[in-house]
């Protein structure tokens, strides 16, 4: 009766969710069958999509600025705890939106922790709400799952009821929705298992590759952070170099100061 009214508690919802780090997964799911039902398939995973997306940016964004303004010190100190955000420290401070990207693409981490943490790098806070997009293709196949367990587990209950019907209209009204997009329901049950799988496996897929390039990033960036760290070039031009310099400035400048002292003896 009120869909705007049901959207706006949606988006409210997700994002208290991911500020008190549960899982939006399974309103991502929810959502989409739900707005099948209303619909239709696409405009079920559409709308499902975009209210996810938008509840978990207002959640992640939040979490940021808590993370940043409020909650720096204790954020800080459980991220130690944890190597692989510590390595999502120092990725972030030098590329965040490329990696915040990769990360959203590939659900290894709650994304709710990860926010906390980036609000405590320089990370700027545009650059974060920005690579949201990454989550777009894993959230739109959550909510076409959502949206296909309509698909399996309705129409058994449709159909009984079709039956239990004895008006001959009602019987010929459950039929007509059983033709999903002028195709009989079999053959739509097909169709919608083929997308899932493909689907997942795509993920999976691209999941495994982001993964693996996601790793490559943090052990780099931990390796060039240990070396600055050992390098002892780095002392070298910092302090030592210039002393030695002037060490080595003041000897000319004796030992000129004898050859002169030498001459005016002689002389």
């Amino acid at each position: 009766e009120n869909p705007g009214n049901g959207a706006a508690a949606f988006v409210v919802v997700y994002g208290t969710c991911v500020v008190l780090l549960l899982p939006g997964t399974p309103l991502t799911l929810g959502g989409g069958y739900v707005y099948k039902v209303t619909y239709g398939l696409a405009g079920g995973v559409t709308i499902s999509t975009v209210l996810s997306l938008a509840g978990s940016l207002i959640g992640s964004c939040t979490c940021f600025v808590l993370g940043r303004y409020i909650m720096r010190d204790r954020v800080r100190k459980w991220g130690r705890k944890y190597p692989l955000f510590d390595s999502i420290d120092i990725a972030v401070s030098d590329n965040g939106f490329k990696i915040m990207c990769l990360l959203y693409l590939t659900p290894i981490l709650p994304l709710g922790p990860v926010a906390y943490t980036c609000g405590t790098t320089s990370m700027p806070l545009v650059n974060f709400a920005a690579a949201k997009i990454g989550a777009a293709p894993l959230t739109l196949l959550y909510a076409f799952i959502g949206a296909s367990t309509d698909t399996f587990f309705g129409s058994s209950s449709a159909e009984g009821d079709a039956a239990a019907v004895g008006n001959g209209s009602d019987i010929v009204a459950a039929g007509s929705t059983n033709k999903k997009m002028g195709m009989d329901e079999e053959t739509h049950k097909k169709m919608v298992l083929f997308g899932l799988v493909l689907s997942v496996l795509s993920m999976s897929l691209v999941s495994h590759v982001v993964k693996k390039e996601l790793y490559k990033i943090f052990d780099k960036q931990k390796k060039d952070k240990q070396d600055k760290e050992d390098d002892p070039s780095d002392s070298m031009m910092n302090g030592h170099e210039p002393q030695l310099e002037m060490t080595s400035r003041n000897e000319t400048l004796q030992r000129r100061q004898r050859g002169h002292d030498h001459d005016e003896e002689k002389g």
